[in-house]
């Protein structure tokens, strides 16, 4: 991505010799004319406080138009995004929204499917960890980054199949984390900016925490968190694999997008022919991935010091060797 705009956290800068496929432009307190109705592709049944909707999506003249109302509007188009800042004052949703929903948005238009998940790499392969929120995936991924695994991707993976295997590029290094996840991967919480003002979550460069993965790999497992409380004696760690069709449902309950893209093309409008091939060609992308890859329930139990072990059953199920961990249990 090529752009002027200036976010606040870094992102990784990209070779000198990389070809720009995507530009990003920022203009201040300006706004596209509102489209008609029919033309909504989307439209979120949360509200703001004005009784609109959260995020609304339009089918416009050369793209979609991405509108987050009275805060910014983004129009989403081959190659390029621009984004109009309606709300001076809330400048740092830009970059919310472009790195999350927007460009989510504008992969699975590009042909590439963007799960809810977080990613890591270890021996030349990636492994996904999907879950539902408080699904312990941060704190998973961060624990693997901090004992020794390479950071792909901290919340959103971007999955793409071909004839051989499943590729997940890699993403901007970042982890977002609580002050008590800080203080347990980097030793502190201080000096990390709140990833919004009224959220807990911290936006911690991943360098603090480990190391970073800086290409995109083949994907080897996707593993669905299931997080429980330890009752007595049961702290087993349970790896149980999934057929074509439940892996196929619980990507799509996963993606990054899964209500607004299934919701698109619902709110009356016009959309039409180009949203149904969208949606069909996500689809197809999804069964690829669901026939190619391994998709498996990890089942353990919370609480830190089972970690390692979790650590140690997934490097088992790559059929690896356990790594020497940096991380004390």
């Amino acid at each position: 991505m090529e752009t002027t705009h200036r976010f606040r956290f870094p992102l990784s800068a990209a070779p000198a010799t990389a070809e720009c496929d995507l530009t990003f432009h920022c203009e201040l307190e300006k706004a596209w004319p509102t489209p008609s109705s029919r033309d909504a592709l989307y439209l979120s049944p949360a509200r703001n406080r004005f009784g609109e909707p959260d995020l609304e999506i339009y089918a416009v003249t050369g793209g979609s138009l991405m509108r987050f109302p009275r805060v910014a509007e983004f129009l989403v188009a081959p190659g390029r995004i621009d984004c109009r800042l309606q709300d001076g004052g809330a400048g740092f949703m830009v970059d919310l929204y472009l790195l999350g929903d927007v460009l989510s948005y504008y992969l699975e238009l590009t042909g590439v499917s963007a799960l809810h998940a977080g990613a890591v790499a270890h021996d030349g392969q990636a492994m996904l960890f999907a879950a539902d929120r408080a699904g312990g995936k941060s704190t998973l991924v961060a624990s693997l980054v901090a004992a020794g695994f390479h950071l792909l991707a901290d919340d959103i993976a971007a999955l793409e199949p071909d004839d051989a295997w499943v590729t997940c590029r890699h993403a901007f290094p970042q982890l977002k984390l609580t002050p008590e996840q800080a203080q347990r991967f980097v030793g502190t919480a201080e000096g990390f900016e709140p990833v919004h003002p009224s959220f807990l979550k911290l936006s911690v460069p991943a360098e603090r925490v480990g190391d970073i993965a800086w290409e995109s790999l083949p994907v080897a497992r996707i593993y669905l968190l299931e997080r429980r409380v330890v009752t007595g004696d049961d702290t087993a760690i349970r790896l149980e694999p999934l057929g074509p069709g439940e892996a196929l449902i619980q990507l799509v309950r996963h993606s990054f997008l899964a209500e607004e893209l299934e919701g698109c093309g619902t709110a009356g409008g016009q959309g039409g022919t180009a949203q149904a091939d969208m949606t069909r060609a996500r689809f197809h992308r999804l069964a690829a991935i669901a026939r190619a890859v391994a998709v498996k329930r990890l089942c353990y139990p919370s609480g830190y010091q089972y970690l390692p072990e979790v650590h140690r059953a997934v490097l088992a199920d790559l059929g690896g060797a356990p790594a020497g961990e940096r991380q004390a249990g």
